[in-house]
């Protein structure tokens, strides 16, 4: 593969994230803080779905003890890793359009 078709994936991919970055930044945002470290991230933010009652679509922000912050989309679908989301937000959009309009 040549360089300047490496350049337009580069480009191509970027264009894609900020659109995907763009379209979750209409969608509600909650955030949560690990209680304990035996305890994933992913199940710390799934308690606090169920606990709270959220409905989809939103981000759920979870603080770790050590001090980072780990970010889930939450779907009709089911919960699933920002960055995923953001990576394939044509999967997601039809359901974030509804919200967000």
């Amino acid at each position: 593969m040549s360089k300047r078709i490496r350049q337009k994936l580069g480009r191509y991919h970027l264009k894609r994230k900020l659109h995907g970055k763009v379209l979750l930044s209409k969608v509600t945002s909650f955030s949560c803080y690990q209680q304990n470290h035996q305890e994933k991230t992913c199940t710390t933010a799934r308690k606090f779905i169920r606990n709270n009652n959220i409905q989809p679509p939103c981000v759920i922000s979870v603080l770790k003890i050590s001090g980072s912050e780990e970010k889930f989309f939450l779907s009709n679908n089911g919960l699933f890793s920002y960055k995923y989301a953001i990576d394939n937000h044509k999967l997601f959009s039809p359901e974030i359009a509804s919200v967000a309009s």
